[in-house]
């Protein structure tokens, strides 16, 4: 009976690994290349709330290649860990300034993309 749920489970584990993700339009995403990941911070004004920090998560995790975002309105900043060869910081920017909130770069002490 181990050996049994054993293998089921490996197999579920194993069939996780291999599948695809979907976005919410239920397009397929591409796989993260790790090595490729790379993290910024972007200063963008015009959130007032966590109601607008929510919008820009949302929107940025959205995009392909986007692994993982924060947002904070008091600091002025999205933070954003995105696969380098699915997007790229121009595309980023632009997903937040169609919000109608402003993007002004990076963020101080944040290394500048290459």
């Amino acid at each position: 009976m181990k050996k049994v749920l054993f293998l089921a489970i490996s197999l579920t584990i194993l069939a996780a690994c291999n599948s695809t993700v979907s976005d919410k339009t239920g397009e397929s995403k591409k796989e993260v290349n790790v090595a490729a990941v790379k993290t910024i911070e972007l200063r963008v004004t015009g959130m007032t709330c966590e109601g607008c920090e929510n919008t820009v998560k949302e929107a940025v995790n959205n995009v392909k290649g986007v692994t993982s975002s924060e947002a904070s309105f008091t600091a002025e900043i999205a933070k954003i860990s995105y696969d380098t060869t699915l997007t790229n910081q121009e595309k980023l920017s632009s997903v937040i300034n169609d919000l109608g909130y402003k993007v002004e770069g990076l963020a101080v002490n944040a290394v500048p993309e290459k």
